[in-house]
């Protein structure tokens, strides 16, 4: 009797190893399909990023291929025999030459502005004293305030 009942316990633990065993299967089967998904997605994401980034490479050679020709076209010579970057820097040097303050009276003005600062004036007040724009004295008092004043 003894032997009969060991073995419907033996069959019974086998069954129900098979049924667990089979149910862990079919979970794995269910997250090697997932797993599968994923990597599809991520193989069509990274042939897309590969896409965008030639896209992006032939964009940029493109418009370095219009700047060497705009370039090219900037320094033909015209009919004087001066290149437009020869013409570039002989405007730059009238709007330097025609400029009306000179590096030490910005020097001077910036001292002064400092100094009435110091003083306690506000922003508007030092503007009519040195006869410049409010927004003027403001930068001027932000990049000169961490400077000493000699």
């Amino acid at each position: 009797m003894i032997g009969i009942l060991l073995n419907i316990i033996g069959i019974t633990i086998v069954v129900l190893s098979l049924f667990f065993i089979s149910r862990t299967l079919q979970h794995e089967r269910e997250l090697y399909e997932e797993i599968k998904l994923l990597y599809a997605d991520i193989k069509d994401y990274s042939s897309s990023m590969e896409n965008t980034l030639n896209d992006f490479y032939e964009l940029v050679e493109v418009n370095l291929d219009r700047i060497e020709s705009l370039n090219k076209d900037n320094n033909t010579v015209n009919a004087f025999g001066k290149t437009a970057d020869a013409k570039k820097e002989s405007i730059d040097n009238i709007f330097v030459e025609g400029d009306e303050e000179s590096l030490d009276s910005r020097e001077e003005l910036n001292r002064n502005i400092m100094r009435l600062k110091e003083v306690g004036l506000s922003n508007e007040e030092i503007a009519k004293k040195v006869n410049k724009g409010i927004r003027e004295v403001e930068i001027i008092i932000k990049m000169w305030g961490h400077k000493a004043i000699k």
